[in-house]
C-alpha cells in the first residue's frame, strides 16, 4: 500500500490532535495536558527506561506530525496541536514520586507555565517548525519537573 499526500497528512493531523481532541472549543492546551495525565498514570509504573523511551517516541512523533499540520495548516503553532502537551506532561512527572498532590501541582505549576511563557521558555517558543511548538512545552515541563523533585523527589 502506498502512502499518498493525503494518508500522511491526515494521519499525522491525527497525531498532532491527539485523535481530535485538541479541536476541542475550550482550553484546548488544558485538554492535551489531562490527556498527557491520564497517559501519565496508564505508564507511571513501569521501569525508569521505559518510561523515558515512550517520551522519546511520543516527542520524535510530535515534532514530525506538528510540522506537518503547521505546513498543511499554515499556521504557526496552532492551537489544536496539543501533542506537545502530552508529551511535555510526561517530563513533568518523570521520576517523581507518585502521589495526588505530586500529580495536582505538576498539573498546575506547567499549565501556568506553558501560559505565560515566562524567560527562557518565550525564546524557544519563538523556534518555527515541530521542534519549537514540542520544546517549549518540554521546557516547561522541565522546570516543573525540578520543582517538583525539590519538593517530592
Amino acid at each position: 500500500m502506498k502512502l499518498s499526500e493525503d494518508n500522511i497528512r491526515s494521519a499525522a493531523e491525527t497525531i498532532a490532535t491527539v485523535f481530535g481532541v485538541g479541536y476541542v472549543a475550550f482550553a484546548p492546551g488544558t485538554i492535551g495536558t489531562l490527556f498527557g495525565v491520564l497517559i501519565y498514570l496508564l505508564i507511571k509504573d513501569v521501569p525508569p527506561a521505559v518510561y523515558a523511551t515512550i517520551f522519546i517516541i511520543v516527542f520524535v512523533i510530535g515534532i514530525v506530525s506538528s510540522d506537518i499540520v503547521e505546513k498543511t495548516f499554515g499556521e504557526r503553532d496552532p492551537s489544536f496541536v496539543i501533542i506537545d502537551e502530552v508529551s511535555a506532561f510526561l517530563v513533568v512527572m518523570f521520576l517523581v514520586p507518585y502521589s495526588f498532590l505530586a500529580l495536582l501541582l505538576g498539573f498546575v505549576i506547567f499549565r501556568i507555565l506553558d501560559i505565560t511563557k515566562p524567560p527562557p521558555i518565550n525564546y524557544l517558543d519563538r523556534i518555527e517548525g515541530g521542534f519549537g511548538i514540542m520544546v517549549d512545552d518540554v521546557a516547561c515541563g522541565l522546570i516543573t519537573n525540578i520543582f517538583l523533585q525539590i519538593l517530592f523527589g
